[in-house]
C-alpha cells in the first residue's frame, strides 16, 4: 500500500512537472513570436541594387561588423534591379547620406548587406531609401578574370 502511495505521487510530481514545462515552452513561444511581429523595435530603411546573388530574406544588415538589422524582403522589380527591404534596429542612428553594400562573409560565406556610414548629421528615418549602393561581387566570376589575367601574363612571358 506504501509503494502505490509513492508510485502515485511521483505520476503526480512528473506530471506536473511536465505541465509546468509545456507551460513555459509556451509562453516563451508567444513572447519571441511577438517580439518578431512587434515592429516598434525597428524602422525600415530601402536599397536598390541591380545584382545579389545569393542574398536572402532574414539576412544580416551590418554596421562597422556589427549586425543592426535583418533583411525583411526583396523585391524585383520592372527594371530587373532588387530592391531590398531592412528592419534595422530602432536604436541605430544612420546618416542619411550613407550608402550599401553587398558583401560576402568570408570566401564562400553567407551575403550580407554592409551600411557605409556617411558624415552627416541627419539622419534616416523609417521609409528612407539608400541613394548610393553597390552591387554584390560574384567571387567565382573575380576567379575566373584573376585566372585568365594570370594566363594571359604567363602566354606573353612565352613570347619573349
Amino acid at each position: 500500500m506504501n509503494r502505490k502511495k509513492m508510485i502515485q505521487r511521483l505520476k503526480k510530481f512528473f506530471g506536473t512537472v511536465i505541465i509546468y514545462s509545456l507551460f513555459i515552452f509556451v509562453c516563451v513561444r508567444l513572447y519571441s513570436y511577438f517580439k518578431e511581429v512587434n515592429n516598434e523595435h525597428f524602422y525600415t530603411l530601402i536599397a536598390e541594387v541591380r545584382k545579389t546573388d545569393e542574398l536572402k530574406e532574414g539576412g544580416h544588415v551590418r554596421l562597422s561588423g556589427i549586425d543592426i538589422g535583418t533583411i525583411s524582403k526583396l523585391e524585383l522589380m520592372d527594371n530587373f534591379s532588387v530592391k531590398i527591404y531592412m528592419k534595422i534596429n530602432n536604436d541605430v542612428f544612420i546618416p542619411d547620406d550613407s550608402s550599401v553594400a553587398i558583401y560576402t562573409d568570408g570566401l564562400m560565406g553567407a551575403k550580407y548587406v554592409a551600411v557605409l556610414p556617411g558624415g552627416s548629421n541627419d539622419y534616416m528615418v523609417d521609409g528612407d531609401s539608400f541613394d548610393y549602393s553597390q552591387d554584390s561581387v560574384n567571387i567565382s566570376e573575380m576567379i575566373e578574370i584573376g585566372v585568365s589575367q594570370f594566363m594571359k601574363n604567363k602566354d606573353k612571358e612565352k613570347e619573349k
